[in-house]
Formats: structure tokens, sequence, C-alpha cells
């Protein structure tokens, strides 16, 4: 008796980690169905990192009933996105790998471009996609951080940080580089994977096509100030890829102006305690990051700002002595 043919494996595998957002699964999963690409071309790898919000049971319910096949896997342990889409990555069947954020949502015609544009580019171990924000109308109603502490991407062009809501591999470049980096664990760990592909000697591409939405998120300054004590990360990063540092940080010894302002603010400020002028070096970080007198919140902003600030000046700090690198 012949033994029936085995399925030919998919060219793309879609990937992606979740955590708490059984709420956003389905829309996602549907969005996926929705490709213009052929389903019998892509599969998608869904990594549970230990939800605890019924997110296996969304999986278990809507996965029998897509087009695609959706292949669900769970860590053994909450160890954050970089193990999360390790395990994916290594379990996907594709020589080709596309990953997005649980949070994001695809528009049609997303995979199809990302396939086309690996194909297009043999020498290109990652590529980029856009990244917009849900609402387009009110883009510029928005900024990241204050006033309203929101949180959201914006990708237009190639950027040094390879976030992962939207971005493109080969499998050769994440099997040769080892992928996502799990001693980051989170805040920097798709950044040092694109870096590694290009240190191995991979071009990086931009599909304009391939877009994502991504939607804005009210944090709270107290969400930026825990992010803010790990930008070490960011620091550690400078010290191992040279090109992100050259690309990303304002000045090669300070990541951006104003962290390089408030650090000499401080300064001026200890030292005006006895020699008065020296609180002239307070003047540059006060006008950088003022706020508007025009909000409400202004007396507010007057010190969330600032803390927000010392959190992040924290963390480059204690990165730059961890790492041996010197930097304001």
């Amino acid at each position: 008796m012949k033994k029936p043919e085995k399925p030919e494996k998919p060219e793309i595998s879609v990937i992606f980690p979740t955590y708490g957002r059984a709420g956003r699964l389905p829309g996602l999963l549907q969005a996926l169905e929705g490709q213009t690409l052929s389903s019998d071309r892509f599969e998608v790898v869904v990594v549970d990192d230990c939800s605890t919000d019924g997110t296996a049971a969304v999986i278990e319910k809507l996965g029998p009933g897509l087009r695609y096949r959706l292949r669900p896997l769970r860590t053994p342990v909450n160890g954050g996105p970089a193990a999360a889409r390790n395990l994916g990555w290594r379990q996907a069947e594709a020589p080709l790998l596309a990953f997005l954020d649980d949070d994001c949502l695809p528009e049609p015609g997303w995979l199809e471009a990302g396939l086309a544009a690996l194909t297009a580019q043999p020498g290109a171990g990652v590529i980029q996609g856009r990244t917009h924000m849900t609402n387009l109308a009110d883009q510029r109603k928005h900024a990241y951080g204050a006033p309203n502490w929101e949180v959201f991407h914006t990708i237009d062009h190639p950027t040094p940080f390879f976030e992962s809501c939207n971005i493109f591999y080969r499998r050769e470049v994440m099997e040769a580089t080892g992928g996502f980096d799990e001693a980051i664990g989170w805040f920097g760990e798709d950044t040092a994977a694109g870096w590694k592909a290009l240190d191995a000697g991979w071009d990086r591409g931009f599909a304009s096509e391939a877009v994502v939405t991504h939607p804005v998120e009210r944090r709270g300054y107290r969400w930026f100030m825990r992010n803010g004590l790990l930008e070490r990360n960011i620091i550690g990063l400078a010290s191992v890829h040279p090109g992100f540092r050259a690309e990303a940080f304002w000045r090669p010894w300070a990541y951006r102006k104003e962290d390089a302002a408030f650090k000499v603010a401080v300064l001026g400020a200890l030292l005006g305690l006895r020699f008065r002028p020296a609180l002239l070096l307070v003047i540059p970080y006060v006008w950088w990051q003022r706020p508007s007198l025009r909000q409400r919140s202004f007396w507010r902003l007057c010190l969330q700002i600032p803390a927000v600030d010392a959190a992040r000046s924290l963390g480059q700090i204690r990165g730059a002595v961890a790492h041996r690198v010197k930097m304001v």
C-alpha cells in the first residue's frame, strides 16, 4: 500500500510569543487568517509564555477553525519574550521566519510582502517591516512618553533597534547567531538579534509594504521608570556592537542629549550648593524637558519627567560600570 505523501513544508513561519493577552489573541489570529498569502504557504507558531488568563483556552478554541496551520507551544517557565521566540523559531518548519508581537495586527498583505522582500534580497538576513499606530489620524496627537506616558511603535524606515513587532529573518541566520538574547530576556533582546546578524556579515533590508499596526497604550510614568532602569541593556549592547552605538546614540558618549543634560544638571545642582554659577548647568536640561505651561498636568509632569530621566540615567550608569563603557 502506497504511503500518503507528506505535506510540503511551509515557505514561511509566523512566530509570536504571548503572555496575558487572551482578549487580544482572537483579533491577531483572525488578521493572520486574512492574509493575501495562501494559507498553505505558511504556518503560525504561537508561544504561550505561561499565561494565567485563559490564553491556552482561547488558542484551543480558535485553532481548529483557522484555515492556516496553527502550532501552539508553551514555555516550561515564564522566561520572557527572548526565550519564547527562540522556542518558536526552533520548532518552526519553514526556512524563513516572520516575527510579530501579540499586541499588533498585520494588514492583509503583510506576510506576502515580507516573503517577497526576503526572496528579492538573498543577501539580507533580516528585514524590517513598516509599523504604524492603529489610528493614523491620531498619530500627531501622541508622543512616546510625556505628557500622557503612552507607548506605541511607529517604524517608517530601518532602525538600529530591530523591533520584534514586525521583522523577518532567515532561519539560517537564527541558527548561526543563536537568535534572541536570552541573557537580556527583555528590553534589547531583539536589538541584539539584529546586530548579531549584521556582525555575521548579512545585509539588512526594509519592506515598506509589510505593514503592521500597533495600538496606543497608556502605561503611566512608573512603567517608564521601570524601563528606564533597563537601559543598562542598551549600554551593554553598545559595548558589544559598535555599529549599534554609532547609529542609536546621540553622541558616542551619550545615548540621548536629554540623558547627558540630566546628568550635567545634577552635577550643576550639587556644585551650585557652594558655587552658585554652576547652577547654569541646569538650564539645558530644563529647556529641553520642560512641560508646557498650558497643560493642566504641568506640576505633575514637573515631578514625573525628572523621575523618569533619573531612572534612565541610573540604568545607563549601571550599564556603563558593568560593561566598562565611557559615557555621560
